[in-house]
């Protein structure tokens, strides 16, 4: 003190311990024996706060040296995204404050032109007999579009440039390249191996020691010393190897000396992957899957698409080349400089009600149950605009947000649904579907897709010479029965002008009839498995303290005994009960499965899993066809959820669960080894809603 005045520190570290130390002689009057490790909810609220707004995506490293690279490198120079001059002015945007929230509804809309993922070329020489390729995760700054309402850049308060994002990506900034195989079940297919490096460095070249947001040492999985910016990569909808699946303990870093985890995962910061690609024509992508940040890794950018093709689509003339495009789904939340976040609320510890810190003393926070960022994001920019020919396009579309799902409509702009503007439906996880579904005539028709699900759509804007098409969306949150989304910002995907010129006749088509359908064996087993909903011991403060919600499989923990040992070869039913509130987006790697029941079920005739010991029905218990109101079908107030749609008929691997409510899957299990089943939500994925299943030979 100097003059009676109070000379506070200025940076966030000096502040956190100044209010650590004035705790610490506030607690010696009041408890003189005060856990080191705790401090009251609301000193660490605070000081949560300050640490929030003096860290963020943006500094938690220093930016990269591929700072505004493209979506991904892949050869092609420009994603599409307009190049913005470094040295725009001070009154050429806005400047703003950092580190505070960006209101979604203060930025612009379909101003941004939506990047077109590229194709990687294939290395066809380096392994003889495959297509080779080098996927590297890397750090660089990211430009999402953010704009002002006026259209002007967004400037950064410390530089006065335009933002950019702190991200990560497969060999770009954000998202990756995608990768194009040949099905092995035609003559010509070619294998596929994947040499992924874990680059992830600051632009001094350094490999990065921390990661790109907090990491919760309290999920399993994540523990305190755990290296943070560990990844593996796994092929979603892949039918491979067990070694290749991308266990999740199988994780490697990104520096080249380490050794190996002891856990499976290889020494060093790389590790190649071989695809057999023996499955049909699909879409499939591949994303990080490394345990205890997979929602993190995600949300930061490692996702990429990866299509399989066979003759028999070829033959189809589907609309091809310029005119298919893939879509990467997502939401984002934003701070004003430009940094992403990601939503965290304060531990507390519940045996003395303080929040807990970590071994640095800094407040430790949790992820919510589930994560919704506030702005949309398409191929890594926020609500893009596509100009198109009037003429069928094809959309290859992937859910990859961390927990919203998307209920998908198509409409005229200023107009709202039209009678005959529709989407069709060619293809889902596993391949193409028997025949097209007409899909997002409007809201009551939507176009349900549930976290890593996948679409292959035909939009044909033949008719829409000059007119402007919205893709909207209202699935609440969480789905099905959490918020309603604000119908002027999470309500709306992403605008189509048809305001390009015909180039030539529109020589694609759309069949009747696509791939036919061989169903699977009959099973020689049927399993019952469920979800449960439950609390672990902690406490999070989420405006009251209450328990942190605890997702389960079975009522088990990932390293508890397997319980799903499915011999070689062998069909399984599996039938899946959902005893939470919420839909689930179940997972199971390896297998494309059949979806062949759902219904809702009688709670009384439903005893849970526990203990390890697996859980019983009574016979009738299942209610085929049936939703939690006892409506069937036929009734026109339906909760169509609660059976299969039209578009899930065919292949699939991840399927919608309804809440009180089960599904019913059929899968043949080829491939020994260990893989993966889970909700798709990742966060409750890492709270606990995954586990392995072991293929006996």
């Amino acid at each position: 003190m100097s003059g009676g005045a109070l000379h506070l520190p200025t940076d966030v570290y000096g502040m956190y311990a100044f209010l650590a130390a004035s705790y610490k002689v506030a607690a010696f009057w009041k408890e003189p024996a005060m856990p080191p490790r705790f401090a009251p909810p609301a000193l660490t609220i605070l000081l949560a706060a300050l640490l929030a707004c003096g860290s963020s995506s943006k500094e938690a490293s220093a930016s990269s040296p591929n700072a505004g690279s493209s979506i991904a490198d892949g050869g092609v120079a420009d994603a599409g995204l307009p190049v913005l001059d470094a040295g725009v002015p001070a009154d050429a945007g806005t400047a703003l404050a950092p580190s505070r929230p960006l209101d979604p509804q203060d930025l612009a809309q379909f101003i941004t032109p939506l990047p077109i993922i590229p194709a990687m070329v294939p290395d066809t020489t380096t392994v003889p007999g495959s297509d080779f390729y080098v996927v590297t995760a890397m750090q660089g700054e990211h430009d999402f579009g953010l704009r002002s309402s006026e259209g002007m850049p967004l400037l950064d308060p410390d530089t006065g440039k335009p933002i950019r994002t702190l991200s990560w990506g497969y060999g770009g900034s954000y998202l990756g390249a995608t990768i194009e195989a040949r099905s092995t079940l035609d003559p010509g297919g070619r294998p596929v191996v994947v040499r992924y490096v874990n680059a992830l460095a600051g632009e001094d070249g350094r490999p990065l020691v921390k990661h790109l947001f907090q990491v919760d040492t309290t999920v399993d999985g994540a523990h305190e010393g755990m290296p943070e910016v560990r990844t593996v990569p796994h092929l979603h909808g892949g039918h491979v190897a067990a070694e290749f699946d991308g266990h999740p303990e199988y994780w490697f870093t990104n520096d080249p000396t380490a050794p190996a985890n002891g856990m499976g995962g290889p020494a060093g910061n790389t590790v190649d992957y071989a695809y057999a690609n023996d499955q049909p024509a699909s879409t499939l992508w591949f994303h990080d899957h490394a345990m205890g940040v997979t929602r993190l890794n995600v949300y930061a950018g490692l996702a990429a698409f990866y299509l399989v093709r066979d003759a028999a689509e070829d033959a189809l003339r589907l609309p091809s080349g310029a005119y298919e495009i893939p879509l990467v789904l997502q939401d984002k939340s934003f701070r004003e400089d430009g940094s992403l976040a990601y939503d965290t609320i304060p531990l507390i510890d519940p045996y003395t009600g303080m929040a807990l810190l970590d071994r640095s003393g800094v407040p430790m926070l949790s992820s919510k149950p589930e994560t919704f960022g506030n702005a949309i994001v398409v191929n890594g920019v926020v609500w893009p605009y596509l100009d198109v020919e009037p003429r069928k396009y094809r959309f290859r579309m992937v859910n990859g947000s961390d927990s919203r799902f998307y209920n998908l409509w198509v409409e005229l702009e200023g107009t709202g649904p039209v009678l005959g503007l529709a989407m069709a439906q060619i293809g889902s996880e596993g391949g193409l579907l028997p025949a097209p579904v007409l899909v997002g005539a409007g809201p009551d028709d939507g176009l349900l897709l549930g976290n890593g699900e996948r679409a292959d759509l035909v939009l044909d804007f033949s008719a829409l010479a000059g007119k402007t098409v919205v893709l909207r969306n209202d699935a609440a949150t969480p789905f099905p029965d959490g918020d309603p989304v604000n119908a002027n910002t999470t309500g709306k995907i992403m605008q189509f002008r048809v305001v390009k010129p015909l180039a030539a006749p529109d020589a694609s088509a759309l069949p009747v009839a696509l791939r036919a359908h061989a169903p699977l064996a009959a099973p020689s087993h049927t399993r019952v498995v469920d979800l449960q909903e439950r609390t672990d011991i902690y406490f999070v403060d989420d405006g009251g303290v209450a328990p942190r919600l605890e997702l389960r499989l079975n009522g088990l923990r990932f390293r508890d005994p397997v319980t799903e040992t499915p011999r070689l070869g062998a069909v399984e039913d599996w039938i899946m009960v959902n005893t939470t509130v919420d839909m689930h987006p179940m997972h199971l790697h390896l297998v494309a499965f059949e979806v062949l029941e759902k219904g809702s079920y009688d709670p009384k005739g439903y005893r849970p899993a526990a203990g390890g010991v697996m859980g019983v029905l009574q016979p009738g218990a299942l209610h085929p066809n049936t939703d939690l109101l006892g409506k069937t079908v036929e009734k026109t107030d339906f909760d169509p959820g609660y059976t299969v749609a039209a578009n899930e008929v065919g292949l699939k691997d991840t399927v919608r669960v309804p809440p009180g409510g089960y599904v019913r899957i059929r899968a043949h299990f080829d491939r020994p080894g260990e893989y993966m089943w889970h909700c798709h939500i990742l966060a409750h994925e890492e709270h606990s809603m995954m586990r392995p299943f072991r293929v006996m030979p």
